[in-house]
């Protein structure tokens, strides 16, 4: 942008010089209209309006740019924060899928269940005892 800026002071400051140097009177038909004026003035009008129409014209698509800008900014912003989501449920998973992944203990690790005393039935569920 600022490159742009420095070339519009250039032609600028090359128009007013031209100008200048060129102030002789003249006279701009255009139409039924006709105008009488000094050179230089006519030329610093036809750069004014050159740079008007030149922004007119560039406008659309400037405006269009900065509608998909600003578009493109809030699906980032989106996909950001559903990328956030989707992590801390990868997140979730895994600690899951490290849950499941640990070590099972061995059956032979187990302590040995206790033993009834001799004479004490071993369960009251047992079929072989009755009541």
């Amino acid at each position: 942008m600022q490159i742009f800026l420095f070339f519009a002071l250039i032609i600028s400051v090359l128009a007013v010089i031209f100008a200048i140097q060129n102030n002789d009177p003249t006279t701009v038909s255009f139409a039924v209209w006709k105008y009488n004026g000094s050179l230089a003035l006519v030329l610093l009008v036809a750069v004014a309006a050159g740079s008007l129409i030149s922004f007119f014209v560039s406008l659309p698509s400037n405006l269009k740019t900065r509608w998909t800008i600003r578009q493109q900014r809030k699906k980032l912003t989106e996909l950001e924060t559903s990328l956030a989501t989707v992590r801390g449920q990868l997140e979730e998973a895994q600690k899951i899928i490290d849950e499941a992944n640990k070590p099972v203990v061995p059956p032979a690790a187990l302590p040995e269940p206790v033993k009834p005393a001799a004479g004490e039935p071993e369960s009251a569920t047992d079929p072989a005892v009755e009541v």
